[in-house]
């Protein structure tokens, strides 16, 4: 199945599936329509022999169309306060008359510890400034000025710095400058760029430049594998190899991972009783992911090294170094040997070719004696379990016993919906729904479920006809434990509606769920009304099944029910059957994905769009009445 995550909203049945053939994803176009054009983009990085350095920026952005003119406005600049000094040099509207409009002071916003999760200012170093710009019309431009000064780099003596730049966007010229000790090693890339170096004196000078004046479009919508390379950019770096970046880490990390009277008795209180290896270490797992709220700075510029675990303790929070240094002492504590590694928590699944550091931007812990992976800052994923951001991903590790990539999506996402629905006289439906969810299905059912008060709950079917325009109401009879840590998740609900069917006429409706689910068969279908992907992306397979017993009226006369199918290949396997008996026609639909994880190719998504058509066509059938 394609990467989607369905949130608590309007799925109604009894309609028939609408759109057309999917269709090969065009060429770019060149794109004649443009909002914006970054006039002007430049970047001096000068960096010391300690690693510190001083980065001045300059950029001018121009409002082609006036819509464009409110999201120039606006600039944010962002900042470890522990290690940076931010300083605005210049902020100004150019207008197109050429009138420059300075930028007062009193348009400088500051927003501190502004960190992931909204961390409290001790977890949280980053700081955010915003620039109002006045008066910005259509045809004016901002320009902006600031220089940002290191003072403490991530490690003593090293630098890496990367960056992109989307051909959709119009740039009339980029410019990026690194000025390094000439003894510095660097390896650097240029993608699509103009390249150039030099040494004067004790110094050298890398250039990369890049100018993109005609952006072209792109039909591209699903960015969940992304690959740096694909577009145009630079890499700089110091660091010899990937495996240096995760030594240098790990030799500030691993001093802060000893093992203290407290963490001792922290261990033994949270296993007690629990002797066997792998249930301490999925005890321990468990009291970090569940007691130690997640925020602030992770890898990335800040301090790199983990804080003191009594402060971790003490306020119950940490980033994701913080955990898995904490889960490592809590480990050891237990003579459970285990080792702190770097993964890419976002849509990067290959290492770049130049070892920048901000391409492993996450903290996990791997227990060979279990060979298990750990991700202790999601509070719900379960034991045994890794986020899918941080699936099949490249690890970088001190040790050659860890694998060289995270596990694989295990395929355990399954559905079952059990439903009976009686249409009255009048055209009128009312039902039961049970539903029972596995795997990543469970999981996604659960925690929207879970985040809802008794009240919300109480009211939650309601609300679902509600945004779907159905007039229609319901209660959710019954639950399973919603705060337990499972990817199961079960629910029973009824359901009653106004007219919906026209009665007395000829007419027709379809089958299909009325209330919320995390993968109803239909879900699968859309991918073959869609353009396929042409290019990677995020993947898994999973299975969904639905049984419908429809009661009909009296006054209802069938005068044609849909045909089942069966169809079995590669990708996709989907069966299908209709059957009438007396007044209740019964409906069954099975369809089981088995889509590769974590990533498909552009290949494979082609031929997954093309095996849901027979699904999309069957979907499309419909119960004919007068």
């Amino acid at each position: 199945m394609k990467a989607w995550w369905v949130k608590l909203g309007a799925v109604l049945a009894l309609s028939m599936l609408a759109g057309g053939q999917g269709f090969a994803a065009e060429a770019a176009r060149v794109a004649t329509d443009i909002p914006v054009r970054v006039e002007l983009q430049t970047e001096q990085h000068v960096v010391a022999e300690d690693g510190s350095e001083v980065s001045t920026y300059r950029s001018v952005m121009r409002a082609v169309k006036a819509e464009a003119a409110e999201g120039l406005r606006q600039r944010t600049v962002s900042h470890s306060a522990s290690a940076q000094k931010l300083e605005i040099l210049d902020a100004f509207t150019r207008k197109a008359d050429g009138r420059r409009i300075k930028v007062p002071k009193s348009n400088y916003q500051l927003r501190t510890a502004s960190g992931r999760q909204g961390g409290a200012a001790l977890f949280s170093d980053w700081n955010e400034t915003t620039v109002v710009f006045p008066d910005v019309q259509a045809g004016d431009a901002v320009e902006l000025s600031y220089r940002i000064t290191t003072r403490q780099p991530l490690f003593p003596g090293k630098f890496s710095r990367e960056d992109s730049f989307s051909r959709q966007y119009a740039f009339d010229r980029v410019s990026i400058t690194v000025d390094a000790p000439a003894g510095m090693k660097l390896l650097h890339e240029a993608r699509d760029m103009a390249f150039t170096q030099k040494v004067v004196g004790k110094r050298q000078v890398l250039s990369w430049t890049f100018s993109n004046p005609q952006p072209v479009l792109s039909e591209r919508t699903d960015f969940t594998v992304y690959d740096y390379r694909d577009d145009p950019g630079y890499a700089v770096s110091s660091f010899e190899s990937q495996r240096e970046i995760v030594e240098r880490y790990v030799e500030r990390a691993a001093p802060k991972a000893a093992v203290t009277p407290r963490v001792q008795a922290l261990a033994e209180q949270i296993t007690q009783g629990i002797d066997e290896p792998r249930a301490q270490v999925r005890a321990l797992y468990d009291w970090v992911a569940r007691e130690i709220s997640y925020g602030g700075n992770c890898v990335g510029i800040g301090a790199v090294v983990p804080r003191d675990l009594a402060v971790v303790l003490d306020n119950r929070m940490g980033d994701c170094k913080d955990h898995a240094t904490l889960l490592q002492a809590l480990l050891q504590a237990k003579g459970i040997a285990s080792h702190q590694v770097l993964v890419n928590a976002g849509s990067q699944y290959r290492l770049p070719s130049v070892p920048v550091l901000s391409m492993v931007n996450h903290v996990i812990n791997y227990v060979p004696s279990q060979k298990l992976f750990l991700d202790s800052t999601s509070a719900d994923t379960l034991f045994g379990d890794l986020p899918i951001l941080v699936q099949d991903k490249p690890v970088l590790a001190v040790s050659d016993d860890v694998p060289a990539r995270t596990p694989v999506e295990d395929g355990r996402a399954s559905q079952r919906v059990v439903a009976a629905y009686r249409i009255g006289a009048d055209g009128a439906i009312e039902g039961e729904v049970n539903l029972e969810a596995q795997g990543r299905f469970g999981q996604q059912m659960r925690l929207a479920l879970k985040g809802l008060s008794k009240d919300q709950l109480e009211t939650v079917v309601k609300r679902h006809f509600e945004g779907a325009r159905v007039p229609a109401d319901g209660q959710l009879l019954k639950t399973s434990d919603l705060q337990a840590r499972t990817d199961a998740l079960s629910y029973e609900a009824r359901f009653q509606s106004k007219p919906l069917l026209r009665m007395g006429a000829a007419g027709a409706f379809g089958i299909g769920p009325f209330l919320f689910s995390a993968a109803p068969v239909g879900s699968y279908a859309k991918y073959a009304l869609q353009p396929a992907e042409g290019h990677p992306t995020l993947c898994f397979s999973s299975h969904s099944e639905e049984v419908y017993d429809v009661t009909l009226p009296d006054n209802m006369q069938v005068l044609s029910i849909p045909e089942g199918i069966a169809v079995n290949g590669p990708l996709v396997s989907y069966e299908s059957s209709y059957k009438l008996e007396g007044r209740v026609l019964h409906v069954k639909r099975a369809v089981t994905d088995r889509m590769p994880a974590n990533v498909c190719s552009a290949e494979t998504n082609a031929a997954y769009h093309d095996a849901m058509q027979p699904l999309l066509n069957d979907l499309r059938q419909q119960v004919l009445y007068k």
